[in-house]
């Protein structure tokens, strides 16, 4: 008992209970006894600093048993050593809470530079998709370059077959006019000439009528046939060519109000 209350400093303050306050608060705070265990190697690291730092403390003691008047201020010191190991306990655990924030954070930077990866990942899918449509509707359009130029040829051989059909049609009016006139003048000769020979005269004319119109006219049948098979096989091209325009039409429609879709709304494309 007496030794108990020569260890007392000055103020009243027992050392032994404040050596024991810090210990019994890392038992209270679960965080502090972890963070003890993580810089546990750091004091076995560094045994001496420790040792250097309590033996001033059992020096202390020994002369507060024979030295009463320096116990103040060696109690002063152990509580600064106190106070600074408290602030030391207090960076310790700002410090590990600052690490867990920062895992955090590292760990959410990741995923988001994951989801960015899988999104440009998309993107680039998107694109070639697009660079494949956008070759074919080229190759669609030189192809309907083409056939506009194939169509362009077709009218003019058209217009071609239609201005001969309007020459055959000038020379078989000529034609008939004058035969017209040959018989008017035939009609003048019969009253001039006997019956027989008459009779002669027009049949040998209708027979010349007959040979020269037969042939005009199976050249003007067969170049009519031959223009109106032209005629349907133009149109037929001219169909087909329709129906392609408006198939790339629809479709550039289609490309131009996606690209669109993609533009204003890039948000929902990524979803």
């Amino acid at each position: 008992m007496k030794a108990k209350s020569q260890v007392m400093t000055a103020d009243g303050f027992d050392r032994s209970v404040a050596e024991k306050m810090p210990r019994m608060k890392k038992l209270e705070d679960p965080l502090v006894l972890e963070q003890e265990e993580e810089y546990q190697p750091l004091k076995e690291a560094y045994p001496e600093v420790v040792q250097e730092k309590r033996s001033p403390e059992i020096q202390s003691e020994k002369r507060v048993v024979f030295e009463p008047p320096k116990a103040t201020t060696e109690s002063d010191q152990d509580l600064g050593v106190l106070r600074l190991i408290e602030d030391l306990h207090t960076q310790l655990l700002v410090s590990s809470r600052a690490k867990k924030a920062l895992e955090m954070d590292l760990s959410a930077y990741q995923k988001t530079i994951h989801q960015w990866a899988q999104d440009n990942k998309d993107l680039r899918g998107q694109l070639e998709e697009a660079r494949n449509e956008l070759q074919g509707f080229r190759e669609t359009h030189s192809e309907s370059i083409y056939l506009k130029e194939e169509n362009e040829e077709a009218l003019e051989k058209i217009q071609e077959f239609q201005q001969e059909l309007r020459k055959m049609k000038e020379n078989l009016a000529k034609a008939t006019q004058e035969r017209d006139e040959a018989m008017g003048r035939v009609q003048e000769l019969d009253s001039q000439m006997d019956h027989s020979e008459l009779v002669k005269i027009k049949g040998r004319m209708k027979e010349r009528e007959a040979s020269h119109f037969s042939e005009e006219n199976r050249e003007l049948q067969s170049k009519l046939e031959e223009a109106l098979a032209k005629n349907v096989e133009i149109e037929k091209k001219h169909e087909a060519l329709k129906r392609s325009f408006n198939e790339v039409k629809e479709s550039l429609t289609l490309l131009r109000d996606s690209y669109k879709k993609n533009y204003y709304n890039p948000s929902e494309t990524v979803d």
